[in-house]
């Protein structure tokens, strides 16, 4: 079989380049918010603070302040290295900067906050700075409970502010072009179990800051140690679960437009005998109402294959992934008994490694052109402008506050895979196979 280069490119940039053939006319979908300095100069201004700008955060920060017209006004921080650190990246002065995040959420001028803490604080700073009336990003998962995730969920609602949470390929071109291929197109015909993984090879430990100190907050954390490997703990983290499988549930509900009924799994501290209690590896199986079952793994011990997604259907099966500095890529391969895709003729032929046939999904192909790819009735800026999906989900949040776009990833989809998380988590625990009831998903 021979696999096909698809770059993703607007709806008239493909019917000019596949001579109008109008088999091409369905094969994206939106143009998302705009991305131009040209646009971007006219927007209002939006002051911004970050709440606990660790090493995640400061990535975080670093990205949205590319956005014209997005200033940080404060920073806060527990811990006095990343306090520090956020201050130069903001260029604030001392005086705007806290370890206590309720000064920051006090201030007036302030229009939204970035909510980067260890995952234990989410749920309370995420109330607190919506219920004070300010926007926020949060990074995810959303909390280390059901009931705090639905706090934030009812926070939202009752505030009517705007609530992001940090599940990036969201506002991923990539994965959004496949959500339209498989729900759309039917490109996998009808999909019957997914695959996901997330491997890697190290230990998740981080090195602690000489000379650093916790400056407010005692009651969180046993010591320095604690805090900067808080991923390592079960009292702060939902472990690999939490920080990576997150990601990949979110987008297998999203791609199946449902939720897991039932899951079972095994994991265990078996390679990194260092201290932690947080598993080094975890393996589930979910079940879905349709019959759809979704085996995941993730390692800390071998990074062979990485992280991604496998969508396996009847008529072939897609694989998506971020690829290198984000760029989004994936594969379709068909079924031999599936039927030839129409547009298939007009995408550039390579020879798959694996010597299996496929077409090749790359939103990297759009730097060329300088696209979007339409999504329903809202739209993404492609990576053609040097974007990947971590910009693109603060571009879009920050369209969400200024020009009321739609939310990318919002409290309802991230609550629901949350529970789903914290269930598998739940399992492994117990080392039995947990039903989840329908109501759990629901927030009154």
């Amino acid at each position: 079989m021979e696999r096909y280069r698809i770059p993703v490119i607007s709806r008239r940039e493909f019917l000019r380049e596949s001579a109008g053939t109008a088999a091409a006319a369905g094969l994206l979908g939106s143009a998302a918010v705009s991305t131009s300095a040209e646009d971007a100069s006219n927007a209002a201004p939006l002051r911004i603070g970050i709440i606990g700008p660790g090493s995640q955060g400061q990535y975080d920060l670093k990205k949205v302040l590319v956005i014209p017209g997005v200033k940080c006004l404060a920073v806060c921080d527990v811990f006095e290295p990343n306090l520090n650190a956020a201050k130069k990246i903001a260029q604030v002065t001392d005086d705007n900067a806290y370890s206590d995040y309720r000064r920051l959420l006090d201030r007036k001028d302030i229009d939204a906050v970035m909510i980067t803490v260890p995952l234990t604080m989410h749920a309370q700073i995420t109330v607190d700075a919506l219920n004070a009336g300010k926007h926020v990003f949060c990074e995810k998962l959303m909390a280390d409970t059901v009931e705090g995730a639905r706090r934030m969920v009812r926070a939202a609602r009752s505030s009517k502010k705007i609530l992001q949470l940090g599940h990036h390929r969201a506002s991923s071109v990539g994965y959004n072009h496949a959500y339209e291929l498989v729900n759309s197109k039917k490109v996998c015909g009808r999909i019957t179990h997914v695959r996901a993984q997330w491997n890697r090879n190290g230990n998740w430990r981080r090195t602690i800051p000489e000379g650093g100190k916790i400056l407010h907050d005692q009651k969180y954390w046993k010591d320095v140690e604690h805090l900067v490997n808080w991923r390592l703990y079960k009292r702060t983290s939902a472990g690999l679960m939490g920080e990576l499988a997150s990601h990949q549930t979110y987008v297998v509900n999203w791609f199946l437009n449902s939720y897991p009924s039932a899951v079972m799994g095994v994991a265990g501290v078996d390679y990194w005998k260092d201290g932690r209690d947080v598993w080094d590896n975890v393996q589930c199986i979910y079940e879905y109402p349709n019959g759809v079952k979704l085996t995941y793994q993730s390692l800390t011990t071998n990074q062979f294959d990485g992280f991604q997604e496998e969508f396996m259907g009847d008529a072939g099966t897609l694989i998506t992934t971020l690829g290198d500095k984000n760029k989004d890529v994936g594969m379709l391969y068909r079924e031999p008994k599936a039927e030839t895709l129409d547009w298939a003729q007009y995408t550039q032929k390579e020879k798959g490694a694996n010597g299996k046939e496929g077409m090749v999904l790359d939103a990297s192909a759009t730097k060329k052109l300088n696209t979007g790819a339409k999504i329903g009735e809202t739209t993404l800026s492609t990576t053609g402008d040097g974007k990947d999906a971590y910009d693109l989900q603060f571009y879009n949040w920050v369209a969400s506050i200024r020009e009321g776009k739609p939310i990318f990833c919002g409290a309802e989809d991230a609550y629901r895979a949350c529970v789903a998380i914290l269930k598998g988590n739940e399992a492994m625990e117990k080392q039995t196979r947990l039903v989840i009831p329908d109501s759990l998903y629901e927030v009154l």
